[in-house]
């Protein structure tokens, strides 16, 4: 039997500054938006009020890359839902930081290692480790929620030391995952369900930037629908409802 919904996940982009060597999501700098519009969005956060969503996560790509983010936020919070930005930290535009300090938001961030060239061998990006250090710092100047993950990627990686760098920057919720075989993250094993942790999905809905909505019931079902305007849709056909997919109110009929 299926999770309540209590979280939604909404990869808002597929643009990232940074060309992660396990990014699930295959995102970079070659990525779009994709098909969702602002009022697509808008939708989807208003619709999930009717399913018991409690969370949104605003993730990608790099969420902060969309121009629409500050909205989006601010239309969550007018619907009493919190929200989470997953953001790697890389680059904050100042307007940002004014929402992220808003109550009943939160950040989050990835940390790989208290040596940049560890760091960025992975991030595929110079600098990106000092850029995201600073900004874990501001963040906790601000008083801003921060929780921060540290992935696992190459033997001999500096994750314990990871760790002792963020607790003394003053971090207090920090998880720690392995590297997950799906999407840049293959490597010697099959990109399928196994590689889940089998928790991170239970009453979590997810929208993609091109409208596809998918929950995972259990760690052997992922099913998926459409969720974009008509207008957007006739621009990528490719993405299609699948029979037996969860239902969405969808008041607008911009389903497939």
């Amino acid at each position: 039997m299926a999770s309540p919904l209590t979280f939604l996940w909404l990869e808002i982009t597929g643009k990232c500054q940074l060309g992660c060597a396990h990014c699930y999501a295959d995102s970079g700098p070659r990525g779009s938006h994709g098909v969702m519009t602002m009022a697509d969005w808008c939708r989807v956060i208003d619709e999930s009020t009717t399913l018991g969503i409690e969370m949104v996560q605003c993730i990608g790509g790099e969420p902060t890359m969309h121009p629409d983010l500050p909205r989006l936020v601010d239309h969550a919070l007018e619907r009493e839902i919190e929200v989470e930005v997953y953001s790697n930290l890389v680059h904050i535009r100042p307007e940002l930081w004014e929402t992220f300090t808003r109550p009943g938001v939160r950040l989050a961030t990835s940390y790989y290692a208290d040596n940049a060239t560890q760091h960025e061998e992975i991030t595929n990006r110079r600098g990106s480790h000092a850029r995201t250090k600073r900004n874990i710092i501001e963040a906790l100047r601000r008083s801003i929620p921060l929780r921060v993950g540290i992935v696992d990627v190459h033997d001999h990686q500096r994750v314990d030391e990871a760790h002792a760098e963020l607790i003394s920057l003053g971090v207090q919720e920090i998880g720690y995952d392995r590297l997950r075989q799906v999407g840049r993250g293959v490597r010697n094993e099959t990109a399928d369900v196994s590689q889940l942790c089998g928790n991170c999905a239970s009453g979590v809905l997810a929208v993609s930037p091109e409208g596809a909505v998918g929950r995972v019931y259990s760690p052997a079902g992922f099913r998926s629908a459409t969720y974009a305007s008509s207008r957007s849709r006739r621009s990528s056909r490719a993405t299609s409802a699948n029979a037996s997919a969860p239902s969405w109110p969808n008041t607008s009929n911009s389903r497939q």
